[in-house]
C-alpha cells in the first residue's frame, strides 16, 4: 500500500524533480587548531578531484557558515550541489577508490563531518 501511495504522489512531482538540484549536505565541525581557510583549501582540493570523475563535472560545493544561530564558531555545512539524481547516482557509484575519497584524507585533517541528508532543492518561481 505505501508503494503505491509513494508512486502515486511521485508521479505528481515528476516535473519539479526533474528540473530539481538534488543536494547532500554535511554537517561538520572544523578540528582544533585548524582554520577557515585550511576548511576552504581541502575542500576545494576535493572538489577538483570531484570534478574529474565521471559525473562530477556538474557538481558544485558549497561551504555555509552559521553567523547567527544556535551552533556558531567552528560548526559548518559542507553541501555538495549536483544537478540531479542521475548525475548523483554516476558521481556516487564511482566513489569508492577514486580521487575524491582520497582527498577525504586530507579534509579529515582539517574538519570532521558527523551526519549528511540527501535533499531534493526546488526553486519557488512566481508566476
Amino acid at each position: 500500500m505505501n508503494k503505491v501511495l509513494i508512486a502515486i504522489l511521485l508521479m505528481g512531482f515528476t516535473t519539479s524533480i526533474q528540473a530539481s538540484n538534488v543536494l547532500q549536505i554535511w554537517k561538520c565541525t572544523t578540528n582544533e587548531g585548524s582554520t577557515g581557510a585550511e576548511v576552504e583549501a581541502v575542500s576545494a582540493a576535493w572538489l577538483k578531484a570531484a570534478l574529474g570523475m565521471k559525473g562530477g563535472d556538474q557538481l558544485e560545493v558549497y561551504l555555509e557558515e552559521p553567523i547567527a544561530a544556535s551552533e556558531i564558531g567552528g560548526h559548518f555545512y559542507f553541501v555538495l550541489v549536483a544537478p540531479s539524481f542521475e548525475v548523483w547516482g554516476v558521481f556516487s557509484d564511482g566513489y569508492e577508490g577514486s580521487p575524491a575519497q582520497k582527498a577525504d584524507e586530507e579534509f579529515a585533517k582539517v574538519a570532521s563531518c558527523s551526519s549528511s541528508t540527501l535533499s531534493l532543492s526546488t526553486k519557488v518561481e512566481v508566476e
